[in-house]
Parts: C-alpha cells; sequence; structure tokens
C-alpha cells in the first residue's frame, strides 16, 4: 500500500511565481467615462460628508433649565451615514461602467466573426 505523502508529492502542482501573478494584476486598466466619474465623485462625497458632519454639528450637553444644546460636537454618524450613502452610489456607477465595458468587449468580438 502506497503512503499518502507520496500520493500527495506525485499530485502537487507548483504555485505560480510572484512575477507572474503581480504581472497579472498589474495590467494597465482603461476605465470608461463611468468608473472615472465614480471614482471622482466617491472623492468629492468624501470631503462632502467631512463637511456635512461640521456644519450640522450633534448635541452632546443640554440645558436643564432651558432645554437648548450648550455643548456641540462633531456629527461623526451623519458623516458615516453619508460615506456609506455616497459608496453605495458610486460603486453601482462604476457597477455601470463595468457593463458597459463588458457589453463593448462582447459587441467588438462579434463584429470580428
Amino acid at each position: 500500500m502506497r503512503d499518502l505523502f507520496d500520493e500527495i508529492d506525485e499530485t502537487r502542482k507548483e504555485l505560480p511565481k510572484l512575477k507572474k501573478i503581480s504581472n497579472e494584476v498589474q495590467k494597465k486598466r482603461n476605465y470608461n467615462f463611468y468608473q472615472q466619474l465614480a471614482v471622482c465623485l466617491f472623492i468629492f462625497l468624501f470631503i462632502v460628508g467631512v463637511i456635512l458632519g461640521n456644519l450640522f454639528p450633534a448635541c452632546s450637553e443640554t440645558s436643564n433649565l432651558f432645554a437648548t444644546c450648550t455643548k456641540t460636537e462633531y456629527n461623526l454618524t451623519l458623516t458615516l451615514l453619508f460615506w456609506l450613502s455616497s459608496f453605495v452610489f458610486c460603486s453601482l456607477v462604476y457597477g455601470l461602467g463595468e457593463v458597459i465595458s463588458l457589453l463593448n468587449v462582447i459587441a467588438s468580438n462579434t463584429k470580428r466573426k
């Protein structure tokens, strides 16, 4: 009966070399308009989220006598919600651009045939 380790040595495949993997990952991609728009829009909305957190501060202390806000602080909840919603929106726009680029590849392949 054969040893299990001998069988593993015979069926084992070598792992790909690091240079081959890094060359595949680092290929230059051509982004279409929607993908570029999504990245620029996300950067812009990220900055707007910080500004909104400052414009609409959260109340951390209230006066017992007049029930008014006496101390405000940065509104982190609003900023995080705005960042999350802008990330989802920009992901959808980027995905739309990816679908359009895939459809362009399919169209160019069908024109060749």
